[in-house]
């Protein structure tokens, strides 16, 4: 929002979450971000896309 109003690219996004935002990956509400969610769980699981 910030780098399309202005127009300064300090403001623009990282890449790697625009990725994640075209892929789906919206954490909580599609299940997967940075993190794995699953239902009826409070337990956290890094996503396999962020494992070493």
């Amino acid at each position: 929002v910030l780098h399309e109003g202005l127009g300064n690219p300090r403001y623009a996004p990282c890449p790697l979450l625009v990725n994640m935002v075209m892929a789906g990956r919206l954490g909580v509400k599609s299940g997967e971000g940075f993190y794995r969610y699953t239902a009826g769980s409070k337990e956290l699981t890094v996503a396999g896309r962020f494992r070493k």
